[in-house]
């Protein structure tokens, strides 16, 4: 059984698939195009679409079993719009969706980030703590989650 991972967010979201064995085999950041400062209600017709669209092609590719999803930002607009789609597609009505506490996940996130991109030559020696991450890295929060999700199951 395959997990497929959200880390919802206002203005991006991450997505990951995490195999029942702990292996990271897809991830992936969604920008959700917004011409100002989302508000609340309007996050849930922001993300429908582009969430719809992500669980399309990562159906193609597995088999998915559960969904999480993170507790915190927004995840109550997330979880309506999961809700919405799952409605309409009939590959979804035997998917579980549960919703993970996500305290700690950005740390786990940078961590996997680190285990994924190596850091170069002169700073291998120094704790990953104190390695910048320059980029997002919202794919391997969504990752952090269902590895969280996996070890408290």
């Amino acid at each position: 059984m395959n997990i497929l991972s959200i880390d919802p967010g206002k203005s991006k979201f991450g997505a990951a698939v995490v195999s029942d064995a702990g292996l990271v085999l897809y991830r992936k950041i969604v920008r959700i195009q917004n011409g100002g400062s989302p508000r609340t209600n309007d996050i849930f017709n922001l993300i429908c679409a582009p969430l719809a669209a992500i669980i399309d092609e990562i159906f193609l590719d597995f088999t998915i079993g559960v969904i999480t999803l993170g507790d915190k930002t927004a995840s109550k607009q997330y979880l309506s719009a999961l809700g919405t789609i799952v409605k309409r597609d009939p590959r979804l009505s035997d998917i579980e969706i549960i919703a993970v506490d996500e305290s700690r996940t950005t740390e786990a996130a940078r961590a996997l980030y680190h285990k994924h991109n190596p850091p170069f030559f002169p700073l291998r020696w120094l704790p990953l703590s104190l390695i910048p991450v320059f980029c997002d890295v919202d794919d391997f929060a969504a990752a952090a989650i269902a590895l969280k999700y996996l070890k408290n199951k």
